[in-house]
């Protein structure tokens, strides 16, 4: 049966009707009415205090000499609670080694249960790790940037470094190029003074301030008064750079397979290991990059594995095509459509997203190359190069080159300039095609879209 309204509070005057008999009674119930709480006044009055719970995140900033544990508990957060984010995050980060004045976004319910926990690893990629049932779920994300398009043209004094730094261009440059041109050029030993570079590359722009350097675009070199050029070609299946006769400036194996912000560590025997602080050594390449940044295919070949490993995390090994060659891709976000043990990959491919799972202290791609069963340094190989642009597409970078040499003719010596757009064909972007084919991980926006 359903329940009746509830009945009105009786104040006794049930009937017009008041007799002497009752009217002390009446009288003394009458007296106990509080006559000011009317309903205006009732809705006026406050009732319990009750504290909402925040719907946004707040910054908790470490102070000197504080730990995580220490500013947690001052935000009435509990021992245990803080302990289980502690220990489901340790293999990702220990948040016992906290600095003073890092800042965390924090989420904590009015009965001090940490909600999420969240912060930046660089200047365009974040993590976020949420309570959802009975533990805490990583979520890796990106901020929105801007690309545009910058030259520079320098004439070497001392060194290329010094060159850039002179024009007031990134200093980031220097390793891209080597690793477009370093095959046939030696940058340390084979520039002279009086040599000369002019210089098409991206830019990443984050809130009107320059973050990093995207790709390098063209380059024109004079060295040892003889011309060399190099051009990004995305008109094929893949992207490559070629020469001003189309053949490919990359060799069987890629140096750097991702677009890359710096070189984070190199190929070593010996190095301090950020993670297990000890000294280890560290066979391959990291290349800095934001969080969801494609990894390409060093080279044609078949996938191996695409699985999970404690100190890899996500990963990908490439048994290539002549055999003697095997690479390797560790720390992912994620894998590419399609990549699993078997199948087949071509050069520039996209098989992966940049990431920090495993033993990573931020967004970075480790990048391994095994030679005959040995692992080598990949920027030290000598191969033979790769295949030239293809009969069929010869008209299509012809026009492509001829837009990149009018940019470059723009430039003038000792300038770092902002250009316009370089738009080579319809639609100009190589990779939006391919990512309406991959699944990006959950929660990355892919910085090259």
């Amino acid at each position: 049966m359903a329940n009746s309204p509830a009945e009105p509070e009786q104040t006794s005057l049930q009937s017009s009707a008041i007799t002497a008999q009752n009217l002390s009674q009446v009288t003394q119930q009458a007296a106990q009415l509080d006559l000011s709480r009317t309903p205006e006044a009732v809705a006026a009055t406050p009732g319990p205090l009750v504290k909402p719970t925040p719907k946004a995140p707040v910054e908790m900033i470490i102070g000197h000499g504080e730990s995580f544990y220490d500013a947690l508990i001052a935000r009435h957060v509990s021992h245990t609670n803080i302990m289980k984010i502690v220990a489901e995050t340790e293999e990702f980060r220990d948040l016992r080694d906290v600095k003073s004045g890092e800042v965390f976004r924090v989420l904590i319910t009015p009965e001090g249960i940490l909600q999420s926990l969240g912060y930046d690893l660089d200047l365009e990629s974040h993590v976020v790790w949420i309570l959802t049932e009975d533990s805490y779920v990583r979520h890796d994300g990106n901020y929105p940037v801007e690309h545009l398009m910058a030259g520079v043209c320098v004439t070497i004094e001392s060194s290329l470094y010094a060159s850039l730094q002179k024009a007031g261009a990134p200093l980031s440059l220097a390793p891209k190029m080597n690793d477009i041109m370093g095959w046939d050029v030696d940058f340390k030993r084979d520039l002279r003074q009086g040599d000369t570079f002019r210089i098409l590359y991206e830019e990443v722009w984050k809130d009107g301030v320059r973050i990093r350097t995207g790709a390098i675009q063209a380059i024109e070199m004079v060295n040892k008064k003889k011309m060399r050029s190099a051009f990004l070609f995305t008109g094929g299946e893949h992207p490559h750079y070629y020469d001003s006769e189309g053949r490919n400036m990359q060799k069987q194996l890629l140096r750097a397979p991702i677009n890359y912000s710096r070189i984070s560590a190199g190929f070593s025997h010996r190095r301090f290991h950020p993670v297990h602080k000890k000294w280890m050594p560290h066979l391959g390449v990291d290349y800095a990059a934001p969080i969801g940044t494609p990894v390409r295919a060093g080279g044609d070949g078949e996938v191996v594995v695409a699985t999970y490993k404690k100190g890899n995390g996500k990963y990908i090994q490439i048994r290539h095509t002549n055999a003697e060659f095997e690479t390797y891709y560790l720390h992912l976000s994620g894998y590419a459509k399609g990549i699993k043990a078997g199948a087949k990959v071509s050069q520039g491919q996209i098989i992966g997203f940049v990431g920090t799972t495993g033993y990573a202290s931020g967004p970075h791609l480790d990048y391994r190359v095994k030679r005959a069963g040995k692992f080598v340094d990949a920027r030290q190989l000598k191969l033979p190069a790769a295949a030239p642009v293809p009969d069929d597409l010869a008209e299509l970078f012809a026009a492509a080159r001829l837009n990149y040499t009018e940019a470059l003719d723009e430039l003038s010596f000792g300038e770092s300039v902002s250009l316009r757009p370089i738009i080579m064909w319809d639609p100009p972007a190589w990779d939006r095609a391919s990512y309406t084919q991959m699944t990006v991980p959950s929660g990355v926006r892919s910085p090259d879209i």
